[in-house]
């Protein structure tokens, strides 16, 4: 046989469609003459399947494992720099999580926790211990080396949890760095194997991946490494210090209010004596309100203060502790130390300055009286305080 002389053309997408509605209508009128109800022509076999709108109308909405903080599914991080707590808060939240109580006003939806404890192990015992409470059983740990980089720990964690019957809850690894050993995370390649990793914990198990993970030298930045990480999480808390004051921001939510910071402080708890007659202790999170830290005093106000103190040094007797001294005392010892030029300039300074202190927190005034706050006052020397504001 000759070959066919004829060249044909790409069929055009209209032509497609023309098709495509042909075999659409006589589909139907086949089916109508044989008395059968209208059906649509087999669909093709390909895995991807467009959705319409009316069916993205009808999905679920996403569910919270914490309330406007943590998803049920996805992967997450909690970061913060060396010694800001972020282990701390972590266990804490795994115990929430496990209760099914609410964390820090937000409303939790009880599950199991997997904690992969690859830093600080040797601690958690201590930890769980200042708690003072039963751990629940559905709060596991697995202290041994796992790689996120090495498919057969993937693979063997993963199926350890199913085995516990721990699956569909929480799995936290602690920390990010320590899980993926020798691994460059300024590296887009490397970062990527390591979210790779996340994933397969997470498509393996349902539920959420939470890893923990530091800040880099610019805390500023955020999230240590490569910034395709951020870009992979669901969900992230960062975890923030100043001095005692600490501190969690939700960085970014997916559907959720980012920004909203709360506040929590680490309690001391003492465990005892261990066998060389030290104090064993550890800590525990204790949310509190907002903290506001205190603004630095200007010179005057310093001097300001000095005086106080030194005014309220001759008023403590035996049945009144409280620290305070009349507005006459304070304005005596002000004027010894004013640096002002005349006395004028010291009146000014003394009528401004006492108004300052007040209002910044640092005093309170009845009756022309002045007195330290009581939550400074309590257990305070003024003389002591006086001399250590003079030295300085």
């Amino acid at each position: 046989m000759s070959a066919d002389p004829f060249q044909w053309l790409p069929i055009a997408p209209s032509g497609v469609g023309l098709i495509r509605d042909t075999v659409q209508r006589r589909w139907n009128e086949c089916a109508a003459e044989f008395g059968a109800s209208p059906e649509e022509p087999p669909r093709s076999k390909t895995r991807f399947h467009l959705q319409t709108g009316s069916e993205m109308l009808a999905m679920r909405p996403l569910r919270w494992r914490v309330k406007r903080v943590l998803p049920e599914q996805g992967v997450a991080a909690v970061y913060g720099a060396s010694g800001s707590g972020k282990s701390f808060l972590v266990l804490d939240l795994a115990l929430a999580l496990c209760r099914g109580s609410a964390w820090f006003g937000n409303r939790v939806h009880r599950c199991s926790v997997t904690y992969v404890c690859l830093e600080g192990a040797a601690g958690i015992s201590l930890r769980l211990k200042a708690l003072g409470e039963t751990v629940p059983e559905d709060l596991l740990f697995l202290t041994v080396p796992v790689n996120l980089l090495m498919t057969k720990d993937l693979t063997d964690l993963v199926e350890a949890i199913r085995v516990a019957g721990a699956e569909g809850g929480v799995v936290v690894v602690d920390t990010l760095n320590r899980a993926t050993p020798g691994a460059d995370e300024s590296s887009s390649v490397d970062m990527g194997q390591a979210i790779a990793g996340a994933n397969a914990i997470q498509r393996g198990l349902g539920g959420l991946v939470l890893l923990v993970h530091h800040v880099g030298k610019d805390s500023s930045r955020g999230l240590r490494g490569h910034s395709s990480l951020l870009a992979a999480l669901d969900a992230a808390i960062e975890v923030r210090r100043d001095g005692d004051a600490r501190s969690f921001t939700l960085a970014k939510a997916k559907d959720g209010a980012d920004g909203v910071e709360h506040h929590f402080t680490l309690d001391v708890v003492d465990l005892g004596i261990d066998e060389d007659g030290e104090p064993i202790t550890s800590c525990r999170v204790r949310p509190v309100d907002r903290v506001v830290k205190a603004k630095a005093l200007g010179v005057t106000q310093r001097i300001a203060m000095d005086a106080f103190m030194a005014a309220a040094s001759a008023n403590i007797s035996g049945d009144d502790r409280t620290v305070h001294a009349s507005i006459d005392q304070w304005r005596d010892e002000f004027y010894r130390r004013s640096t002002a030029e005349t006395m004028d300039g010291s009146r000014s300074l003394f009528s401004r300055v006492r108004r300052e202190l007040v209002e910044m927190g640092r005093l309170t005034v009845s009756d022309n009286v002045y007195r330290l706050p009581q939550k400074m006052s309590d257990g305070f020397s003024p003389l002591s305080e006086s001399a250590k504001q003079t030295e300085t």
